[in-house]
């Protein structure tokens, strides 16, 4: 279920990534976690379509199955079980957590930062939130006290996504960014990066953990 590197006995950063990219971003992962003195742990038994989104929604393609809207049932497995037991078996203390998203994950990281406080640094990338009804229920919700930063990549494409839904993912990411700054003290990065939905992927990583390894706290930006 998990796969893991340790590099850092407090500091770790657990990783939801599609299946078709995991296989090929080991030795990726392990040089970001040595660079950035920091434990990584995939997530890797995930239910994609069901476990990351928060409500139902309908699929976004012509006879796509509706997404079933139970990423509640899996933050309480995530934070009650799965965190428990890999930091118990890691010998990892005190951990400051960040939770790394890419497409649905990405979203699914975002909508955590407001309901749970088990995390302190959040990372969207490629994020899904174009998602039916989040930035509404965004404005309406209170931010974890513990986020002290979130990082939002997209791609300068992702905008001309052909479905119509997706296609308003540029807008309504930096319209999270603005919100998540409104309601926090927390830093929020958004930026648009080179290429379409997650690709290239290690280069957007590698970004994602300079910022947030990034010692002097920048205000919300974007670029």
């Amino acid at each position: 279920m998990l796969s893991s590197i340790k590099q850092s006995s407090n500091k770790i950063c657990y990783m939801i990534l599609p299946e078709g990219i995991r296989k090929d971003l080991h030795e990726g992962l392990k040089g970001l976690a040595e660079k950035n003195g920091v434990s990584i742990v995939v997530i890797e038994e995930v239910n994609w379509n069901d476990d990351l989104t928060p409500w139902p929604a309908e699929g976004v393609f012509k006879k796509a199955k509706p997404f079933g809207g139970q990423a509640a049932a899996f933050l309480n497995k995530l934070t009650n079980e799965i965190i428990p037991e890999t930091e118990r078996s890691m010998g990892i203390e005190n951990a400051e957590r960040a939770l790394l998203g890419v497409s649905l994950s990405g979203l699914f990281a975002v909508w955590s930062a407001f309901s749970t406080d088990a995390f302190t640094n959040i990372i969207s990338i490629s994020g899904s939130l174009w998602y039916d009804g989040l930035v509404e229920w965004m404005k309406e919700q209170s931010l974890s006290p513990r986020i002290k930063k979130v990082c939002m990549l997209l791609g300068e494409k992702e905008k001309n996504a052909k479905e119509k839904r997706m296609a308003t993912v540029e807008e309504r990411t930096q319209t999270a960014a603005i919100i998540l700054k409104e309601k926090t003290q927390a830093s929020v990065t958004f930026e648009l990066v080179e290429g379409t939905h997650f690709s290239p992927i290690m280069p957007r990583l590698e970004r994602a953990f300079e910022i947030i390894e990034e010692t002097v706290t920048p205000t919300t930006h974007y670029s």
